[in-house]
């Protein structure tokens, strides 16, 4: 009689899973140069396991008067540039820029670099257009130049700044627009 032995090797792997992903990595926000305020957020999402992450702004070419300000995962001031944190298993994170024109208009790049667990790192990108009110409103008000009359809110002809006016033209629409001091 035969007996047979089977010898059971274990070879031990390693396996390696994903700690976390970002939505989306590349994010375009625009508004007007009197806006307080203009933002755009993407989410940060951990997965099976804790995350230590920590972020810093790599990226800033911006103009000189604009602020701005970031949330992730907490809120921060406008000029904090950099965070740390750790991120609970199966949480989903707001990660949010924020810009102040301060009424400048013009165009750039923030781009924040957050490393997670000392050893992964993803990169996100803001690309940032503000335009002049003044700029968008003369080139609509150029468009139209069949106005027979413009009037108030109230009804009354009006040119005066700071307010809505209502453009009536020669072919019988009507046409709202803003008059705003120039800065």
């Amino acid at each position: 009689m035969k007996k047979i032995f089977y010898i059971l090797i274990f070879t031990p792997y390693l396996l390696f899973s994903q700690t976390h992903s970002i939505d989306n990595k590349n994010l375009f926000m625009s508004g007007l140069s009197t806006d307080e305020d203009v933002s755009i957020n993407t989410y940060f999402n951990t997965t099976i396991d804790s995350c230590d992450i920590s972020w810093t702004i790599i990226k800033d070419s911006v103009p000189n008067l604009w602020g701005m300000s970031f949330c992730f995962p907490n809120c921060y001031i406008e000029g904090v540039t950099n965070g740390q944190d750790n991120l609970l298993p199966n949480e989903q994170h707001y990660l949010n820029c924020h810009v102040y024109p301060y009424g400048q208009s013009g165009s750039g790049v923030i781009q924040m670099e957050i490393t997670t667990n000392n050893t992964y790192k993803d990169t996100v990108t803001w690309n940032v257009s503000i335009n002049s009110i003044t700029n968008t409103i003369e080139t609509l008000s150029n468009n139209h130049l069949n106005i027979y009359k413009t009037i108030n809110i109230l009804g009354y002809r009006s040119e005066k700044n700071n307010q809505i006016l209502f453009d009536l033209h020669n072919d019988g629409s009507v046409k709202k627009r803003f008059i705003i001091n120039s800065f």
